[in-house]
């Protein structure tokens, strides 16, 4: 086994991923490590503990020849060690090649905060911070972000304390994890924004683009029942205290900028317009659900301008010309008033 092999394999183990095979390996070596040395896996970042691993796998390695168990002397107990060595080294090969499927176990190492990154932003203007998948992370004043220097092949995962906004670039084989008080915000590929209150422990979740899956922290990052699916232009607030999440709209929805947008522009100009269609056009833009109330006002006519203008401000235009009001529910905008002949 190679030192980058050994090194992919140590981080697997430190995740919780490796095998049993890949995990009685990892802690063959550990435990002789901390017998003869009295190193903890606590007291070491993880580039000193692949380095103490390493050189004491090399150490104990028989080199004459490869494959054969030499005795050492008459030191009886150094000999099975190296015998129980070579063993799982052949053991945690037979079964890497057999199956690689990791299975998610507990690790008794912990290891301190040496193996993230954190960076705080002491300013009252946004700091970006460019994480090495080629994803942005906007901080706002008096907010941190703690992130390992190289992602997994596997994953992606932060953790914020405070405000940002993330631009995360799309890789949809190694979902990204930010963790903000007891939620999870998992995305392939999207930008969103993250709020968290040290005080009340509320979490809100804002998308601009792409959609989220947000949920109650729980072990092995599995998404629990409690949680929500989000589109662009909804958000979500978890409440610690009572361990649920409330849905909603974006405090000012942006117009969506898909390729069929951006080919062809929606127009926001109406002359004698169905209500019906106007609507349709709002739905497509901002990617919400309006719905009307009454049936009947889906043929009220609209002649108005509504270009340049923000999506509540549209709506407060609609609904004043056709006598009718609006309010939003949850992820859905309700239209109510009288049809046009009532």
């Amino acid at each position: 086994m190679s030192r980058k092999k050994f090194g992919r394999l140590l981080q697997k183990y430190l995740r919780g991923e490796c095998t049993p095979a890949e995990k009685a390996f990892v802690e063959h070596w550990y435990g002789l490590l901390e017998t003869e040395t009295g190193a903890s896996g606590q007291e070491l970042d993880t580039d000193e503990l692949e380095n103490r691993l390493w050189s004491q796998i090399q150490r104990k390695m028989p080199k004459d020849e490869p494959g054969r168990i030499i005795p050492l002397g008459t030191n009886r107990f150094r000999w099975i060690g190296i015998a129980a060595s070579l063993l799982l080294i052949g053991w945690w090969y037979v079964a890497h090649q057999q199956n690689d499927t990791s299975v998610s176990v507990g690790s008794p190492i912990t290891l301190n905060r040496a193996d993230l990154i954190e960076r705080t932003n002491a300013s009252a203007s946004p700091l970006v911070v460019a994480l090495e998948d080629g994803s942005t992370v906007k901080l706002a004043a008096h907010s941190s972000l703690r992130f390992p220097k190289r992602f997994t092949t596997e994953e992606r995962t932060v953790y914020l304390t405070g405000d940002a906004f993330f631009s995360v670039a799309k890789m949809p084989s190694r979902p990204f994890y930010v963790h903000a008080g007891n939620v999870v915000t998992k995305v392939l590929g999207t930008s969103f924004f993250v709020r968290s209150q040290s005080d009340t422990k509320q979490v809100r979740v804002d998308v601009v683009t792409g959609r989220v899956a947000v949920y109650q922290n729980a072990p092995q990052k599995q998404t629990t029942s409690n949680g929500v699916v989000l589109s662009p232009n909804q958000t979500v607030t978890f409440f610690d205290e009572e361990q649920h999440f409330v849905t909603g709209l974006v405090e000012a929805p942006q117009v969506i900028r898909t390729a069929e947008i951006e080919k062809k522009p929606i127009s926001f100009q109406f002359d004698d317009t169905p209500l019906s269609e106007v609507l349709t056009r709002l739905e497509r833009a901002y990617g919400i659900d309006i719905e009307v109330e009454n049936e009947s006002q889906n043929n009220c006519p609209l002649t108005a301008d509504l270009t340049n203008q923000s999506l509540y401000t549209q709506l407060d235009i609609i609904c004043a010309a056709l006598k009718s009001t609006y309010e939003v529910q949850g992820t859905t905008i309700l239209v109510t008033g009288k049809g046009c002949g009532d």
